[in-house]
């Protein structure tokens, strides 16, 4: 239904982001593109979909194969001015000549869609809905096109768990084939039939891609076998190298301590060491020209750890408070929210879109700081922490010491920066790349409480197991707003669900 031949895709500055690219899309293929931020993914799902601006922003090569399928796309993110527009002119734009025979099957996509959508919505700007209902709009229209290939970017970002439930259920229900993009490891892992990797290796000097028809699982635990081989391969040759380099340069010394203490009345024998001499350099020319198994670096092997520190006593009142009534502007959002927070708690909250679980952990580190309580608060809107025309490393500095602005270098290569990157504005970085600048701010800060408003959503899912490690070894509390269900599974000990009556307690099956 779609074929991509040796497509190759190079920024106008000449970084290759995708060097000979092939596949297929067939039927049934449920296709699910990974990779770190700043792979191409994006890039690579605007091609397939036709957007303009990709040819004119990028120097793009090989054949694209269609075969005049019709192919809807869901981008990462819509136009300021679309998300502005009413439903009605979002639907159909040409209000003229428009096809109002559409609003019939859209109305009945949402009914499938368990969304309740009443006629009078029609005359509602669409950033007014929650971003699960966008997310629901968006596709009404694509289905109502009857497309026979659908492309998904990042659709995931903004879902609460019961619309990350009801997306796995709508892609594993389509009957026409899917390539999409998620940072989601649970959705990835209930749905993808097929994965492509794109990569980065070498300092971004090299791409790579990979293409397995498995599931996400069974191709990350593929991946992690051939990394392991392959580690443990490039270790016994290292090992067989250097016991070969060692008998070479005993023999060497031998030869060369035989030939500066020969006598010149032998000259016979000089002649000898001469050949010998030449046929031990040979060796070592033979030796040297065996190729090399690389030890991998994988893109996603980065390292990034708190210090350790003694855990909080699980005695400490790190926090206790009530609040009456939570507003965001005129509107009341929740009331009599209970929270208390002690020790090393590890404390995830969840629930629906536009409920305030975001405008509450705002409350809570505003209070956290009149009561001089130590703590970092990581917000969803990057922009809000960083400066972006500051560089990720003017950023991080406190003093100016020679051997800060070395020790952040570190930490930003753990997290496979390169220098360039660690220079360049932050306005020039990827999402992913702001939230590991603010990650490093973290780990850096002497806090007892970290409040974290979704921290892993613009982060790889092939990253997340390390991230995960990271906040599991943090000494203090953690107080979460996440709706990435391995993180909150794996980190948190204790869940609530945000509701209009406060916090209510929930068990762990609930985020599943």
């Amino acid at each position: 239904m779609l074929v991509l031949k040796n497509i190759t895709i190079k920024t106008l500055k000449g970084r290759t982001l995708l060097h000979e690219c092939s596949f297929s899309l067939n039927k049934n293929d449920r296709l699910a593109i990974i990779g770190e931020e700043g792979n191409g993914k994006s890039t690579l799902c605007k091609l397939i979909a036709g957007v303009q601006d990709i040819r004119g922003n990028f120097n793009v090569t090989g054949d694209m194969y269609s075969d005049h399928q019709r192919i809807g796309y869901l981008p990462q993110q819509i136009s300021e001015d679309q998300s502005q527009q009413e439903i009605l002119d979002f639907l159909i734009e040409d209000p003229v000549f428009g096809d109002y025979e559409i609003l019939p099957r859209f109305e009945k996509l949402l009914m499938k869609f368990q969304m309740d959508f009443k006629e009078t919505d029609y005359s509602r700007i669409l950033s007014s809905f929650s971003g699960g209902e966008k997310i629901k709009i968006q596709l009404a229209k694509l289905l109502g096109d009857d497309p026979s290939i659908l492309i998904l970017d990042e659709p995931t970002n903004d879902l609460d768990i019961v619309t990350l439930q009801w997306l796995e259920h709508f892609i594993l229900s389509l009957d026409i084939p899917l390539i999409y993009v998620s940072h989601d490891s649970v959705l990835l892992t209930r749905t993808a039939n097929r994965i492509l990797h794109l990569e980065q290796t070498e300092r971004k000097q090299k791409p790579l891609w990979t293409l397995e028809s498995l599931g996400f699982q069974e191709y990350m635990e593929k991946r992690t076998h051939l990394l392991e081989r392959q580690e443990s391969l490039a270790k016994k040759q290292k090992s067989e190298y250097d016991a070969q380099m060692e008998k070479w340069h005993q023999i060497y010394q031998k030869v060369e301590y035989r030939q500066r203490t020969i006598t010149r009345q032998d000259p016979h024998g000089g002649q000898l060491l001469k050949k010998k001499m030449k046929n031990v350099k040979a060796v070592k020319d033979r030796i040297d020209k065996v190729v090399r198994i690389k030890k991998p670096d994988p893109e996603e092997a980065v390292h990034l750890f708190f210090d350790s520190k003694e855990a909080v006593s699980p005695r400490k009142t790190i926090f206790d408070d009530t609040l009456e009534h939570l507003y965001i502007h005129d509107r009341l959002l929740a009331s009599d929210i209970q929270l208390q927070i002690y020790g090393p708690a590890r404390i995830g909250i969840i629930g629906a879109n536009g409920c305030g679980k975001s405008t509450y952990l705002k409350y809570v580190s505003q209070k956290m700081t009149e009561l001089g309580i130590s703590h970092y608060f990581m917000q969803q809107e990057y922009h809000q922490i960083l400066n972006l025309s500051q560089s990720a490393v003017e950023f991080l500095m406190k003093d100016g010491r020679k051997d800060e602005r070395s020790q952040i270098m570190t930490y930003l290569g753990n997290l496979k920066f390169t220098e360039e990157e660690m220079m360049t504005p932050m306005e020039s970085l990827s999402q992913g790349q702001r939230a590991k600048v603010i990650l490093v701010d973290m780990v850096r800060s002497p806090v007892d409480c970290l409040i974290l408003d979704e921290p892993t959503r613009n982060l790889s899912p092939l990253t997340l197991p390390v991230i995960v490690s990271m906040f599991k070894q943090f000494h203090g509390a953690i107080l979460a707003v996440s709706h990435d269900r391995q993180f909150l599974s794996q980190v948190c000990d204790q869940y609530y669900l945000f509701t209009s009556e406060g916090l209510c307690i929930i068990e762990k099956a609930d985020i599943n």
